[in-house]
C-alpha cells in the first residue's frame, strides 16, 4: 500500500531515505533550499519544492498534516533543524522523524516532540563496537535499554562445541532463538534437536547479558 511522506532537507540522509521509499512505490514530497539538490532528486520525487525549510509560511503551504510522516534532515545546522521541527509540529505533522547531529541536539529534538530521532553517528558507533567485540555478529536491533534482537553467524568453534540448538544452553527465560537462516531457507522457532551448521545465522531476541554470555561461546 502506497503511503505519503514529506522529506524536508535533501542531504545525504534525506536523499537516501527518499530513494528507498520510492523504491517501495511511496508518494514523496522533497523540499530543500538548494536548487541543485532538488534537481538531483527530482526523478525520485512526486513533488519537488525549492524552499527554506525553516520558513513557517513556506512549510504551511505544503500541507504537512496530510502526510503519513515528515522526515527532517538539515545538514549540520542545529538551529535550522530545531526551527523546522517546531514548525512541522505546530503545523500538525502526524509523525516526525528527525536526524540528530549530537547528544545535545538529540535531547532538544526529543523535548520538541519529534516522534523518532535518528542519530547515525551514535548508532553506527554502537554497531561497529558490537561487531568488533563479537566478530560473528551480523546485525542487531535495540528494542530497549537492555533488550535486543541480534543476528549472529555460527563459527566453526561454536559448531564444534554445540552440535544442536539444545547444546547452546540458552536460558529461555532471558533469551529466545527466533529463527535460523540457512542459505535461502529460514527455520522458524527451531526445536532443540535442530543441528547447527557452520555459517548458519542465528536470530535471537532477549536480554543483553544473556546475549553477551552466548557471544563468549563464538
Amino acid at each position: 500500500m502506497s503511503r505519503q511522506f514529506a522529506i524536508l532537507g535533501l542531504g545525504y540522509f534525506g536523499s537516501t531515505v527518499a530513494r528507498e521509499l520510492k523504491r517501495h512505490n511511496n508518494q514523496l514530497l522533497g523540499v530543500d533550499r538548494d536548487e541543485a539538490r532538488v534537481d538531483a532528486m527530482a526523478e525520485h520525487l512526486d513533488h519537488a519544492v525549492i524552499a527554506d525549510v525553516t520558513d513557517e509560511k513556506s512549510l504551511a503551504e505544503l500541507s504537512l498534516e496530510n502526510y503519513d510522516a515528515v522526515i527532517i534532515d538539515v545538514d549540520g545546522n542545529l538551529e535550522a533543524s530545531v526551527i523546522c521541527t517546531v514548525h512541522a509540529k505546530e503545523l500538525g505533522a502526524r509523525e516526525i522523524w528527525a536526524k540528530a547531529h549530537s547528544d545535545a541536539h538529540h535531547k532538544l529534538l526529543d523535548r520538541l516532540g519529534a516522534d523518532h530521532i535518528v542519530y547515525p553517528e551514535y548508532d553506527s558507533g554502537i554497531r561497529v563496537a558490537e561487531s568488533l567485540n563479537y566478530h560473528a555478529m551480523v546485525d542487531f536491533i535495540r528494542l530497549g535499554e537492555r533488550e535486543f534482537i541480534v543476528e549472529i553467524e555460527t563459527t566453526e568453534r561454536l559448531t564444534e562445541r554445540c552440535e544442536t540448538v539444545a547444546n547452546l544452553g540458552i536460558d529461555e527465560r532471558a533469551l529466545q532463538l527466533v529463527a535460523i537462516k540457512r542459505g535461502d531457507d529460514v527455520i522458524r522457532a527451531p526445536g532443540h534437536d535442530i543441528a547447527l551448521v557452520c555459517g548458519d545465522h542465528l536470530v535471537l531476541m532477549g536480554d543483553l547479558a544473556a546475549l553477551r554470555e552466548l557471544g563468549n561461546k563464538l
